[in-house]
C-alpha cells in the first residue's frame, strides 16, 4: 500500500511535524510491502530515516507569503510548486493520501483538491486547527467570531495567522473551501485530535464527511519520570516547581496569563517558564525563571519531571500535547478548559477550571501541589492510554479501510 503524507514542516522537533512522521514510521514498519512519502513545505530535521520530497523553494514561499499579507489569498499561490508536487505523486501512485497542515505558504490548496478529485483518490485529513471550515483564521474563539457556521465576511481577525494588510477575500475563501473541501466528502475522512474539534467539523460545511477522533500519542519511552538536578541548578530546591512550556508564547497561548501567575502564587512556589523568544526574556517579571526555546528533549524531560506541577493557561487550543509529556514523567495538570484539554486529564492527575480564570488556575495549583506517589502514578497511567503506537495503528486501520 503506498501512503503520502503532507503537511508544511517535517521532523522539527513537536507538534504536527512530528506527529506526520511517526505516522509514516508506523505504517511503514507495520508491513513491509507498505511504502510512504512526506511532502512538505518548509523546515525539516533530516535526522530521522524519513522519505521526503520538499515542496517548492524559497522563492515560492516568499510569493505565496506576499500574495497573503497583500490579497488575503492564502493557499492559493505556489502554483509550479504544486504542479511539481503533482507529478511526485503521479509517479508515486497513492492509495490514500494523508493531509494535515496544507496552510503554511507552500502548496496550493485549490490545485490539489482538484488532482485529488480526478484521480479519485481517498483523503485522510488530520485537522490540527479550524483553518479548513473557515475564510481566514485558524482560530476563532479569541475573537468570538461564529461566522464560520453559516458563511465568514467582514474578518474581524485579518491580523491574525495567516495575516492580510490589504484585502479581506474571507467571504470568496470560505466560498472556494466550502466547493472543493465539502465538494469530496464522499472521498474525505477527517480526523480530529479531539473530540472537540470533531464537534466544531459537525457544525460546519464539513459536516458530510466521515469524521473520527484519533488522539495525538506520545512516546512513552521518552516521556517518563527522570531524575535530574535542575531545581538544584536554579537553587529552589526548597519550592515548589511550576512549570508552563510552549513551543511559542503567545496571548493565543496565554503568555500574559502566565506571568500574572508567576507574580501571584504563594511564596513556597517558583514558577519556570519554558519555550520563550530571547527578545521576550528580557519582559518576564522578576522572580520568575525564563527559559529560551530548546531541542533538548532529555533535558525537557527531567524538567517536566521535576516540576511539582504542569500549568497550561492556552485560550485557543486542540489538543495540547504538552499535557500528555507532562502527565507522562508524573507531573499533574492545571489547565484551563480549552478545546480537547478535559479529553486528557481527570480528577486523579489534574484540575480544570474556566478560561480567562487565573486565579481559579492559581488556586488549582496549589491543590495540586504535594505530588504524592499516588498523584505521580495516577499521573503516568492516564498518559500511557495515549502511548503513540497505541493511537497511530488506528490510523493504519483507517488506510487500510479506505483502500
Amino acid at each position: 500500500m503506498n501512503l503520502v503524507l503532507i503537511n508544511a514542516e517535517s521532523g522539527k522537533g513537536g507538534g504536527p511535524a512530528t506527529i506526520c512522521d511517526d505516522i509514516y514510521v508506523n505504517f511503514c514498519s507495520a508491513d513491509a510491502n507498505n511504502h510512504a512519502l512526506v511532502c512538505y513545505g518548509r523546515q525539516c530535521n533530516e535526522d530521522t530515516d524519513v522519505a521526503r520530497y520538499k515542496i517548492g523553494g524559497r522563492l515560492d514561499l516568499a510569493w505565496h507569503l506576499m500574495d497573503t499579507r497583500l490579497f488575503d489569498a492564502h493557499g492559493l499561490a505556489s502554483k509550479r510548486a504544486t504542479r511539481q508536487l503533482i507529478d511526485k505523486l503521479r509517479d508515486f501512485h497513492p492509495d490514500v493520501v494523508n493531509l494535515h497542515n496544507i496552510h503554511g505558504y507552500y502548496v496550493n490548496y485549490k490545485m490539489l483538491f482538484e488532482y485529488l478529485a480526478a484521480e479519485g483518490i481517498p483523503v485522510v485529513w488530520t485537522l490540527h486547527d479550524c483553518w479548513s471550515f473557515t475564510g481566514h483564521c485558524a482560530y476563532f474563539d479569541l475573537a468570538g467570531c461564529d461566522k464560520w457556521q453559516t458563511h465568514c465576511k467582514h474578518c474581524p481577525q485579518k491580523g491574525a495567522y495567516p495575516a492580510t494588510a490589504l484585502f479581506d477575500r474571507s467571504y470568496a475563501n470560505y466560498e472556494l473551501k466550502k466547493q472543493l473541501f465539502a465538494g469530496y466528502a464522499d472521498r474525505l475522512t477527517i480526523v480530529t485530535p479531539s473530540a472537540w474539534l470533531a464537534e466544531l467539523v459537525r457544525q460546519s460545511f464539513l459536516k458530510d464527511c466521515h469524521i473520527e477522533v484519533i488522539h495525538n500519542g506520545i512516546d512513552l519511552g521518552i516521556f517518563k519520570p527522570t531524575p535530574g538536578d535542575f531545581k538544584k541548578s536554579r537553587g529552589i530546591e526548597d519550592k515548589k516547581m511550576v512549570l508552563a512550556l510552549a513551543s511559542e508564547w503567545t496571548v493565543r497561548k496565554g503568555y500574559e496569563d502566565i506571568k500574572y501567575i508567576g507574580t501571584h502564587l504563594p511564596a513556597d512556589y517558583q514558577l519556570v517558564i519554558v519555550g520563550l523568544a530571547e527578545e521576550q526574556v528580557a519582559d518576564v517579571p522578576e522572580g520568575i525563571i525564563a527559559i529560551t526555546r530548546t531541542d533538548n528533549v532529555q533535558q525537557l524531560v527531567e524538567i517536566y519531571s521535576e516540576a511539582d506541577v504542569f500549568v497550561n493557561a492556552s485560550v485557543e487550543d486542540n489538543f495540547p500535547t504538552v499535557i500528555l509529556e507532562a502527565l507522562a514523567c508524573g507531573t499533574p495538570v492545571a489547565t484551563y478548559d480549552t478545546g480537547g484539554c478535559c479529553e486528557e486529564i481527570d480528577d486523579t492527575c489534574g484540575i480544570l477550571t474556566a478560561k480567562y480564570d487565573k486565579d481559579g488556575l492559581i488556586s488549582a495549583i496549589t491543590r495540586l501541589g504535594d505530588k504524592s506517589p499516588a498523584r505521580k502514578a495516577a499521573c503516568t497511567t492516564k498518559a500511557a492510554g495515549f502511548e503513540k503506537k497505541k493511537m497511530y495503528d488506528k490510523y493504519n486501520g483507517l488506510f487500510g479501510s479506505l483502500r
